[in-house]
């Protein structure tokens, strides 16, 4: 009996043995989860470099990579404990919301020069998402801004040697692009709200804006009825596809296959988007919506910041840091954003030709303008907007008042 006890016991100890050192194979030293999608570029070179980076250090990631997915399955598993020690995070909305299970790296960040390689836009604005104000959470790995997006030939051929900065030199770029044969603005409907509430702000200013929208006042606010009357006005000059609005991406299309459309108001993935649906290879450049000099609005732009962070509960936090300072910065960074066609975050390295007036604007951006100038501010009335801003543009309306009353209708 004493010899099966002592042969069991033996086989305990070796199949602990062998379960033991199961466990120390499988354990990682951080767990992180990626937004790249199998089959593009930019996942490619993250794999690579995801695993340069581990050779390197000598430690072992367990990567998950999800895609579009990530924003939906993201929440529940932090809200749940499940271990995420690096996450990115969408745009700035996403930070917020996510705030609390993010830990503070500002140590991080000021120790190193994270600050002279970001965009301080972008630094700004993770920092302003924190509960302080002056923390922050995040590092920025990819960044986006709304801008006028246009085919250089057609700038050249039409004599057009300076991008426009006021509302007048604008419409003198959009009259000599008509002279030239072309129709200067691409306009779908996808992206319809975004131009003219840029073109709100200007004239009315973000505040003003989203209180009218969540309060009303449309017609009875002059500035409004002024900016609607400006886009009719450039609806009869024939400054817009004529057959604008068009379903997403049949106008803006039109830059890349016929170069009959010149220019479209949209995010900076906008340029490799048209080239990629269309076979086109063309010569970029860019600007901001023009200001309006002694007008209400600003000359800022909407910046839209994807992040990396640290969750709070991570504890290897100088991996970590280690790891999104890798990625984030440098080379690495460069050559991700370059796969697919976004302008580096990191202001060291040397942009793709397409980015050189993007790197100016981003430079340059210091206010962050609201994605559609404030009027998204009514969850309630923003889907059914966009078919009162349409009418701008098909005629709906008598006038810049009428149109104005038809958005204070929204609201009753």
């Amino acid at each position: 009996m004493k010899k099966y006890i002592a042969l069991l016991l033996c086989l305990l100890m070796i199949v602990t043995c062998f379960v033991g050192c199961g466990k120390k194979e499988e354990e990682v030293d951080l767990v992180v989860w990626t937004s790249y999608a199998e089959g593009t570029p930019a996942y490619d070179v993250a794999v690579e470099k995801i695993a340069e980076f581990e050779e390197s250090r000598g430690v072992k990631l367990e990567v998950k990579h999800y895609g579009s997915d990530l924003s939906t399955i993201l929440g529940t598993a932090l809200e749940s404990g499940e271990r995420v020690d690096v996450f990115p995070l969408g745009s700035q909305q996403q930070l917020v919301a996510n705030i609390k299970h993010t830990m503070d790296i500002t140590n991080y960040v000021t120790e190193s020069d994270v600050l002279d390689r970001a965009y301080p836009i972008c630094m700004d604005i993770i920092k302003a998402q924190s509960e302080s104000g002056e923390a922050y959470h995040a590092i920025p790995t990819v960044s986006s801004f709304n801008s006028f997006w246009y085919n250089k030939a057609a700038f050249d051929a039409a004599g057009i040697t300076e991008n426009p900065r006021t509302i007048e030199e604008f419409e003198a770029v959009c009259e000599a692009l008509v002279e030239a044969g072309y129709s200067p603005i691409a306009q779908d409907a996808g992206y319809i709200i975004s131009i003219f509430g840029a073109l709100c702000e200007r004239y009315v200013g973000e505040e003003t804006v989203a209180d009218l929208a969540l309060n009303g006042g449309f017609a009875e606010n002059e500035n409004f009825v002024a900016a609607c009357s400006k886009v009719m006005e450039w609806v009869d000059k024939g400054f817009f596809d004529p057959n604008s609005p068009s379903e997403w991406p049949t106008s803006q299309n039109k830059i890349g296959l016929t170069g009959e459309n010149v220019m479209v108001y949209t995010g900076a993935w906008v340029s490799g988007e048209i080239e990629e649906m269309t076979g086109a290879s063309l010569e970029w450049g860019c600007f901001k919506f023009p200001e309006l000099p002694g007008g209400p609005g600003t000359y800022g732009t909407s910046v839209s910041c994807t992040c990396n962070c640290i969750s709070v509960n991570c504890e290897n936090p100088d991996l970590a840091w280690d790891y999104l300072y890798y990625m984030c910065t440098g080379d690495v960074n460069k050559a991700i954003t370059d796969a697919d066609v976004y302008l580096v975050d990191d202001r060291t390295q040397e942009a793709l030709p397409r980015f050189a007036d993007a790197r100016e604007i981003m430079e340059s951006t210091e206010t962050n303008m609201n994605y559609a100038g404030g009027l998204h501010s009514n969850a309630d009335i923003k889907t059914v907007m966009a078919d009162t801003i349409i009418g701008l543009y098909t005629g709906a309306y008598a006038d810049g008042l009428e149109a104005a009353q038809a958005f204070d209708a929204l609201l009753k």
